[in-house]
């Protein structure tokens, strides 16, 4: 596994890559999904809801063992919009602008990247 730094430049790159949304606003899986969302409000000009509605998409930064997506989507059962998806993540309705390998590490632009390499080695350490 080894650790892949996400630019801003690359960011902005990746959110080219999503389509015109049919939908009424973006809800944020809280944490990872906010910066993503603000983005994606504001090349689209959808507000970002706290509870979503039949027509709100789901965003998150990285759909990885597709566990959070699925939990959210018990609840509420819309479409996603994630900057990041592993290959071996099967959720469904999922729009995605990376697809990343089992072996990346993805560290966003706006993740404390002394913070970030300390999870990375404590996640190693643990396999």
């Amino acid at each position: 596994m080894n650790i892949r730094y996400i630019s801003w430049d690359e960011f902005d790159e990746a959110l080219d890559k999503f389509p015109i949304p049919v939908c009424d606003s973006f809800y944020p899986i809280p944490r990872g999904g906010m910066v993503l969302a603000v983005a994606l409000s504001h090349r689209f000009n959808k507000p970002i809801v706290h509870l979503p509605t039949k027509m709100s998409i789901i965003v998150d930064d990285i759909a990885d063992s597709g566990k959070t997506l699925q939990k959210v989507r018990l609840k509420y059962p819309y479409p996603a919009y994630v900057l990041a998806r592993r290959y071996t993540c099967k959720q469904n309705a999922i729009t995605t602008a990376l697809e990343i390998s089992n072996d990346d590490w993805l560290v966003f632009p706006w993740e404390n990247k002394q913070k970030a390499k300390e999870d990375y080695e404590s996640y190693i350490s643990r396999k």
